[in-house]
């Protein structure tokens, strides 16, 4: 294959990847989050990074799953 045929087709390629990341963010919405749900989140994060316990039935009473 020549240079000039893999140019197009990486374009091509680009172009398919762009509409299809459109299309995934009308199809599945942003989630929006709190400040105070992202700071839980985070912190919670931090603890399990640090190898501290996190109750998972405590968890999602907290956040309303």
């Amino acid at each position: 294959m020549n240079e000039s045929l893999l140019q197009e087709i990486y374009s091509e390629i680009k172009k398919i990847r762009e509409k299809l990341e459109l299309l995934e963010e009308l199809i599945i919405p942003a989630e929006k989050v709190s400040k105070e749900e992202l700071h839980e989140i985070r912190k919670l994060k931090e603890e399990s990074l640090k190898g501290e316990h996190v109750d998972w039935e405590e968890l999602k009473r907290e956040l309303g799953v």
